[in-house]
């Protein structure tokens, strides 16, 4: 099997606006957006969690 010197391009780091040809680039404000939605949905999972045991009595 041969393999290529060249950095492939279809790597999902590469094409998700982070990296690239245009690594000097900023993100997406899409991209940001998402980032910040994540963040904020899995902040707000431990609290809620922790609710929830509590109520159940754990």
């Amino acid at each position: 099997m041969r393999f290529e010197s060249r950095p492939s391009h279809s790597s999902s780091y590469s094409s998700s606006g982070y990296a690239g040809g245009d690594s000097g680039k900023n993100p997406g404000l899409r991209r940001v957006f998402s980032d910040i939605v994540m963040i904020a949905f899995w902040g707000a999972m431990i609290p809620g969690f922790l609710w929830i045991g509590n109520a159940a009595g754990f």
